[in-house]
């Protein structure tokens, strides 16, 4: 299960159950996730800085 920062409040209906989501971090399904992804509702990712480069022997 993805872990998320859910940055605003929505509900996922999946079948017939309706399951509301607050704010914070939480585990979710992938399915979920997407959804929140997709509208929104998660914080984007912070962007990863490559490692520092160290010097090569030759």
């Amino acid at each position: 299960m993805p872990k998320v920062t859910i940055s605003k409040p929505f509900n996922y209906q999946h079948g017939g159950e309706v399951k509301r989501y607050k704010t914070g971090a939480q585990d979710v399904s992938q399915a979920v996730a997407d959804h929140a992804k997709a509208k929104g509702f998660i914080e984007p990712e912070a962007p990863t800085k490559p490692a520092p480069k160290g010097e090569t022997k030759q």
